[in-house]
């Protein structure tokens, strides 16, 4: 009792301090939150902007639109968190539909970079590996498209796994390819990128 009277201040004070740490935390996660759901907003209403009525539009037309879209995105892309990821993946498909494929990619890596543990990541790392492949850059392709199969919970993996094995077969490596369309069929017998992968592997064969 005489312990707890003598120290009595600095247990309130360890007290008060300990309310104004949890008021501070919370305080700092509410301004976060808002502040995600006002750039998610901002972002959504761009790709809005760009997209409403464009059916009837000339390329002319959609090509003014995209560049106001890429303009508006500027302030955003540099950000970090959720903001920035869903600002990356517009410029990144902005680009992609325009053609600029590097460009294109270099957004999907810049969100996946951002969200390494989101579920984006490998949505990401595989459309960057669509837009290099398309660019002819066959070997960041196939680092792009190894990485995106990694993930296990993307479910896309075994699109991204044969895409892999296309690519290799694409730059001569036909033993590396039919191994990894041999791994996508055991792993995946049941799917149709597993049975292509199995296709693949007997027509392979009869080439050797």
């Amino acid at each position: 009792a005489d312990f707890v009277t003598s120290v009595r201040f600095v247990l309130v004070a360890v007290a008060v301090a300990l309310v104004v740490v949890v008021a501070v935390f919370g305080t700092a996660v509410a301004v976060t939150e808002k502040n995600n759901e006002k750039g998610l907003a901002d972002v959504d209403s761009i790709a809005y902007t760009m997209t409403k009525d464009s059916a009837n539009l000339s390329d002319a037309e959609l090509e003014d639109r995209r560049a106001v879209a890429l303009k508006s995105l500027a302030s955003y892309v540099v950000k970090g968190g959720v903001v920035g990821v869903r600002a990356d993946m517009l410029a990144a498909e902005i680009e992609f539909s325009r053609k600029n494929y590097e460009e294109a990619a270099k957004n999907w890596l810049l969100a996946a970079k951002k969200s390494k543990k989101a579920y984006t990541a490998p949505l990401s790392y595989f459309n960057a590996a669509v837009a290099y492949e398309d660019a002819g850059n066959l070997d960041e392709a196939e680092n792009l498209y190894r990485k995106a199969a990694e993930f296990k919970s993307f479910d896309q993996a075994a699109h991204a796994k044969f895409s892999l094995g296309r690519v290799l077969e694409s730059k001569g490596n036909a033993d590396e390819a039919k191994k990894v369309y041999e791994e996508l069929f055991n792993s995946n017998p049941d799917d149709s990128w597993g049975k292509l992968a199995e296709t693949k592997c007997i027509t392979l064969s009869v080439e050797e």
